[in-house]
C-alpha cells in the first residue's frame, strides 16, 4: 500500500513539474515577452525575471530580442542619375522598438531582416537616382557625398521601419560599391577626364604664374635700365660741365695758347696724310704755319 502511495506521489508531483514548467517562462535582460491566449495578445512583459502564465496550448509566450543588431543588405544593381549601373552592398544598425508591433508585423527576427532589406533597398534606389557616379567614385575630393548619401538612405528608411515594423534603424552605411563590368571602362574614363582636367588647370595656373613673374622681372629691368640711364645722363652732365669749366679756365687763363691748340686741332682734322694744300697763310688756321709772329703771342723782348 505504502509502495502504491508512493508511485502516486511520483506521479503526481512529475504532474505538477510538467505543469509549472508549463506555466512558467522567464524574461532575460534586453527581452521583452508577448504573451497570446489562443493567439490573441493578451499582455506584454517586458520586465526581466521569472513571469506565469496559463499552460500550453492556453497560453503561449514569446521572447523578442530587442538587442542591437547588424546585417547586410543583399547584392543588387542600382541606377545614378548619370545613367551609370552600380552595386552597392550595404549595412544597418537596427534593434525592436515595439515588441506588439513587431510580432504583429514580422514576427521573427530572420523575418525582420528581410523585410528590412527591401526597405534599404528601395531607399538605396531612390537615394542614388538623384546623385552622380562621382558622387560615390571620384578622384575629386570635393565631388564624394558618401555620408550625405548614407544620411539620406537612413532618413528614408527610418520612419518605415519604425511605423509598419516597429523596428529602430540607428545607422545605414557603406561596405563595397562594385561596378557590372559593362561600366568599369567608362569609369576610368571619367576618372581619366577628371586627372586630365585637374592637370589642365595646373598647367594654366603655372602658365598664369609665369607670366606674373615675367611681367615683374620685365618691369624691374625696365626701371634699373631707366635709372641706370638716368645716372649715365647726370655723370655725362657733370662732366661735360666739368670739362667746360677746366676749358673756360684754361682759355682764361691763355687766351692766345688755347687759341693756338684749337687751330692746331682744326688743322689736325682737315690735312690728312700725303695730302697737298694751296692756302693762304695769312688766315687761320694754316696762319699758324707763319710762325708765332702772327698769333700775337708775346715776344722774349716785350717781356
Amino acid at each position: 500500500m505504502n509502495r502504491e502511495v508512493f508511485r502516486l506521489a511520483v506521479g503526481v508531483l512529475a504532474v505538477a513539474v510538467i505543469l509549472l514548467s508549463t506555466m512558467a517562462f522567464s524574461v532575460r535582460e534586453r527581452h521583452t515577452a508577448l504573451v497570446t491566449r489562443f493567439g490573441k495578445l493578451v499582455r506584454v512583459e517586458a520586465s526581466p525575471g521569472l513571469h506565469w502564465k496559463l499552460p500550453w496550448p492556453i497560453d503561449k509566450a514569446v521572447l523578442i530580442d530587442e538587442r542591437k543588431r547588424v546585417f547586410d543588405t543583399r547584392h543588387s544593381e542600382m541606377l545614378t542619375r548619370d545613367k551609370k549601373n552600380v552595386i552597392l552592398l550595404s549595412y544597418a544598425s537596427w534593434e525592436v522598438a515595439d515588441a506588439e508591433l513587431f510580432y504583429r508585423a514580422v514576427g521573427t527576427i530572420a523575418e525582420a531582416e528581410r523585410k528590412l532589406d527591401g526597405v534599404v533597398t528601395n531607399a538605396k534606389i531612390g537615394v542614388l537616382g538623384r546623385h552622380d557616379l562621382s558622387a560615390l567614385v571620384s578622384t575629386n575630393p570635393d565631388e564624394l557625398k558618401a555620408e550625405e548619401i548614407e544620411a539620406e538612405i537612413l532618413a528614408a528608411v527610418q520612419e518605415t521601419a519604425r511605423s509598419k515594423y516597429g523596428i529602430t534603424v540607428d545607422q545605414v552605411g557603406f561596405k563595397r560599391l562594385s561596378l557590372p563590368e559593362t561600366n568599369i571602362e567608362s569609369v576610368f574614363k571619367q576618372m581619366r577626364a577628371e586627372r586630365a582636367k585637374a592637370a589642365d588647370g595646373f598647367r594654366a595656373q603655372g602658365e598664369r604664374d609665369a607670366a606674373a613673374l615675367r611681367s615683374e622681372t620685365d618691369l624691374s629691368v625696365a626701371e634699373i635700365i631707366a635709372n641706370a640711364r638716368e645716372q649715365a645722363a647726370q655723370l655725362r652732365g657733370d662732366a661735360d660741365a666739368r670739362a667746360a669749366s677746366v676749358l673756360a679756365d684754361a682759355h682764361a687763363a691763355a687766351p692766345e695758347l688755347f687759341r693756338l691748340v684749337r687751330q692746331l686741332q682744326s688743322l689736325e682734322k682737315i690735312v690728312g696724310e700725303g695730302a697737298t694744300l694751296i692756302m693762304r697763310t695769312d688766315k687761320a688756321p694754316f696762319s699758324v704755319l707763319n710762325g708765332p709772329a702772327d698769333l700775337d703771342l708775346p715776344r722774349d723782348e716785350d717781356q
